[in-house]
């Protein structure tokens, strides 16, 4: 094991808290955290710990959090595409109108 890889290890060991969440419980607070995160508000200090420790902790609930932060913040600037929009780039082409050689 390298000794930046230790370390790492480590310094996640000793960030454990007492009370933690796991990923199917961070999952149910995601979508409120970014709301928070995004338009401000308020929210329970105790939650907002845990919730930050575990995202400072979980690279997959990490990538799961900045992708639903980078939506919102579209929705918040207006930016959003509009579902009809979005989907239209994924529609085949209309194929041209085909002559026949047959008399």
């Amino acid at each position: 094991m390298k000794p930046e890889q230790l370390l790492h290890w480590l310094e996640q060991i000793y960030a454990t808290q007492d009370a933690e969440i796991g990923c199917e419980r961070l999952q149910a607070f995601l979508p409120a955290y970014v709301d928070f995160v995004v338009s401000g508000g308020d929210w329970p200090a105790e939650r907002l710990a845990q919730v930050r420790a575990h995202l400072a902790q979980c690279p997959a609930c990490a990538d799961e959090y900045r992708g639903l932060q980078a939506v919102a913040q579209l929705e918040a600037q207006g930016q959003l595409p509009e579902v009809e929009e979005a989907l239209a780039q994924f529609e085949p082409e209309a194929a041209p109108d085909r002559v026949s050689l047959v008399s």
